[in-house]
Order: C-alpha cells, then structure tokens, then sequence
C-alpha cells in the first residue's frame, strides 16, 4: 500500500492500492474512489462488534475498500481542519486512541472497541470507551488542528486537558484527577478534572478540540443574529 497525504489545514489522505490489497475506515470519511474499486460495507466481530461500537458513539459498520484488478485509488477527508497522521504499529506497538480520532487502517490492523470500568476516564471527558488499534500494519488518525507529540521517559508525567487527547501508546499509564483548587474549578474554565500520562510511551494531541470550536461558532452566531 502506498499513501500521500495532501493539503494544510484540512487534509485528505489518498491511498492506492494494489490487487489484493484492502483498506477499511469509519462511515462517513470517503471522499472519492476510482471505479475499479470495490467498497464493501460490514459490521466485523457480528452483533456483539456493533454493540460495542454503537457504545462507543462510533459508526455501527465498517467500509472495506478493495483493489480488485489493477491499481486503485482511495481518497479520504477528516471531520474537522486538523492533520492526517500514519502510525505504523510495528513501531509503536498497541495504540489507543481516542473514539472519534480513527480514520482508516491496512486489512492487517485489529481495531476494536476497548471499554473501561475507570470512572476517572468517564470523568475526565473521555467517556468509558476508547479505542484500540494493533497489529502489524499502519493505521491512519486524524488530529485536530495541529499535532501535539511527545516521547514521555519512564516515570515521566504529563497533565493534560482530556479533550486534548488523541492516542497514546499502550505503554503510557492514564490516570484522572480533580483540578486543583475550588475556584480553578469552578471558574478556570477548563473543566473539573486533568489527565495525567505518565511514560514511558508516546502521546499525541489535539491543538483544539471540538467542544471549544462549537463554543466559539455559538458565541460568534449569537453576536451575527
């Protein structure tokens, strides 16, 4: 599989395949494919895959896209302005990633849904659910607006905001914790809880999150209307 990926601000990851090659992504990522390419809708792992993935706020299916004769082409777009970065998982290992930062993956790539009895994730704005990618291919995830990465050395912590949060290797420990101090609480504006990774492992994260950005349309639409 070969792959370029095009644009600044809002990019678009084109993908051309081989015969016999595969590549799937979420519903609602395909920006154009050549008619030679056959694209297969299915729900893997049956009914308990697609429980879990309607669980995690994901789509219920998977779109597979085949080269079927000669070379195909694949085109696909992010959801928000932000980058398209590859992850080989030769290299990094298992990922998580956050429910919504997936875009596609090689056919090699396991993703699946991985639940969470931690309360301090759900509390930390991430919900229960994130999601798990692994295997022996490169997968594809999508950061909004700039990618922030970071190598974190055994021990080392980070605090960050959990809406900032896109993947991080399985290495990384993932832990919730009140925000210090009732009035940075309450009136810093930046919610009741941080999330604090420690290393060893890799990080990435987003520059805005979309939470912020609907905030910001709202107060600019109320101000227009």
């Amino acid at each position: 599989m070969e792959y370029q990926i095009h644009g600044s601000t809002m990019q678009m990851l084109e993908v051309r395949l081989q015969p016999g090659e595969t590549i799937f992504s979420e519903a609602g990522c395909l920006l154009s494919m050549t008619p030679g390419t056959r694209m297969e809708t299915r729900a893997p792992g049956g009914l308990g895959g697609m429980f879990r993935r309607a669980f995690s706020g994901n789509s219920l299916f998977l779109n597979y896209f085949h080269a079927q004769h000669g070379q195909e082409t694949v085109q696909f777009t992010t959801r928000l302005p932000g980058h398209i970065l590859p992850l080989s998982l030769r290299q990094y290992g298992r990922i998580i990633a956050q429910r919504h930062a997936f875009l596609c993956a090689e056919d090699q790539v396991d993703f699946g849904v991985e639940a969470t009895l931690n309360l301090g994730r759900f509390l930390g704005g991430n919900g229960l659910v994130f999601m798990y990618l692994d295997g022996d291919g490169t997968c594809f995830i999508s950061v909004d607006g700039e990618v922030v990465e970071r190598d974190l050395a055994p021990g080392e912590r980070l605090l960050v905001h959990p809406g900032h949060i896109a993947a991080f290797t399985s290495s990384v420990d993932y832990r919730v914790q009140a925000m210090q101090g009732v009035t940075n609480m309450f009136f810093g504006g930046d919610g009741l809880y941080m999330v604090q990774l420690t290393g060893p492992g890799r990080i990435w994260l987003h520059s805005i999150t979309i939470h912020n950005l609907v905030h910001i349309i709202q107060e600019h639409t109320s101000q227009v209307f």
